[in-house]
C-alpha cells in the first residue's frame, strides 16, 4: 500500500485567477501541469468535492491535496549556507539573510532558501513547499519556520491560518512617527505596477500594529506586530503613512532624505536591503503544543544604520 498523506490549506477567492493558478501559488515547487493532473485524478478536493483547473472560487474554501512522498520535487538542492537558529526532529527555525529569496518561483529557481533547505535536509522533498510555513521578502531578514514532516506542516499551517503564530519585526523608517499605534487598511495589487501592492478598498483586510522604540532626528525605530500576513504588508502600510522603510526603494525610500549626512548617503549608495527584520516568533510546538519563543538580532547593516541615526540625533538633538 502506498504511503499517502493529505496536505490541507485554505484559499481566499480571486476574481482574476483560475483554481489551478491559486493552488500553484500555494505549491510553487510543483509545475502547473502536475497540479492540473492531480485535479483530473481527483487528488485535489475543494470543500471535499472534485474540482477542475479552470474553476474559479467566489468565497473562501478549504483545499485537500493527496500527497505521496515518493513524488519527486521539481526544485534542485544547492549547497548554500544558512543560519539555523533552532532545530529539533519536527521543526527548524532559520534566520534568513537579506538578499535571499525564500522559495522558488518563476524567475527564481536557484539560490533560494528552498534550494538550500533541500541540500541540507533532503527529507524535506517529502513536505509541501519544502516545509516552509511562511515567507519573507527577498530584502527582509529574520526568522522563518520550517516543518520537517507533513504532520508538523499541517499543524503549523493551521496555526498560521488561525493567527496563532505571533510575529514581531524591527524596522528603521524615514521621518518621525508619533500618535500612530496601528494601520488598519486593506491591501491589494497596485493598479499600474504589478510588482507592487497598495492600500486599496478592494483589497484584503490588513492590520499592522506599531510601537515606536525610539525617535531620531529624521527617522524612527519601530517594533511591529504583524496581525495579518498580506504580501509586502509592513512595507505598504509604512509607505502609506509617509514613512517608508529605510532602503525600500520600491515603496518610496530615497537616500536624498538623508543628504546632509554624508556617512549615511555613501552607505546607501551600496545598500541593497531593507531595514526590516523578523525579530521574534511565538507559537505552539506542533508535537507537544508547548509555547516556543525564538528571537533574532538584526543584521550588521541594520545596526550600522541605527548607530548612525543615534549619533546624528545626539549631535543634533530634536
Amino acid at each position: 500500500m502506498k504511503n499517502v498523506t493529505f496536505y490541507k490549506f485554505n484559499l481566499e477567492p480571486s476574481n482574476n485567477l483560475r483554481l489551478d493558478q491559486l493552488i500553484s501559488q500555494k505549491l510553487p515547487e510543483y509545475s502547473r501541469s502536475r497540479i492540473k493532473n492531480w485535479m483530473i485524478d481527483k487528488k485535489i478536493l475543494v470543500n471535499g468535492e472534485a474540482c477542475s483547473p479552470d474553476q474559479k472560487i467566489s468565497q473562501a474554501c478549504s483545499v485537500e491535496v493527496e500527497f505521496s512522498p515518493i513524488e519527486s520535487i521539481e526544485i534542485g538542492p544547492e549547497d548554500i549556507p544558512i543560519d539555523v537558529a533552532y532545530e529539533d526532529q519536527d521543526i527548524l527555525i532559520i534566520n534568513k539573510a537579506c538578499g535571499m529569496v525564500t522559495h522558488a518561483a518563476p524567475g527564481n529557481f536557484s539560490g533560494t532558501m528552498q534550494n538550500a533547505l533541500l541540500y541540507r535536509y533532503p527529507e524535506l522533498k517529502s513536505v509541501p513547499r519544502s516545509g516552509i510555513i511562511h515567507r519573507l521578502d527577498k530584502h527582509t531578514s529574520g526568522l522563518l519556520i520550517i516543518a520537517r514532516s507533513l504532520e508538523s506542516h499541517n499543524t503549523l499551517v493551521k496555526q498560521m491560518h488561525d493567527r496563532k503564530i505571533k510575529k514581531k519585526y524591527l524596522s528603521l523608517v524615514t521621518g518621525i512617527i508619533s500618535n500612530i499605534s496601528s494601520v488598519d487598511r486593506s491591501i491589494g495589487r497596485h493598479t499600474i505596477n504589478r510588482k507592487k501592492m497598495a492600500v486599496s478598498d478592494k483589497g484584503k483586510h490588513a492590520l499592522t500594529k506599531i510601537h515606536v522604540l525610539n525617535r531620531y532626528e529624521k527617522a524612527s525605530f519601530l517594533e511591529i506586530d504583524l496581525i495579518t500576513g498580506r504580501t509586502h504588508q509592513i512595507r505598504v502600510h509604512l509607505s502609506y503613512l509617509g514613512h517608508p522603510v529605510i532602503g525600500d526603494k520600491l515603496y518610496g525610500f530615497k537616500k536624498s532624505f538623508f543628504k546632509k549626512y554624508q556617512s549615511l548617503t555613501k552607505f546607501f549608495d551600496k545598500y541593497e536591503s531593507n531595514a526590516l527584520h523578523a525579530a521574534s516568533l511565538n507559537f505552539r510546538h506542533p508535537r507537544n503544543n508547548r509555547p516556543l519563543f525564538i528571537e533574532s538580532d538584526p543584521p550588521n547593516d541594520f545596526n550600522y544604520i541605527k548607530r548612525n541615526l543615534e549619533d546624528l540625533s545626539y549631535d543634533n538633538p530634536i
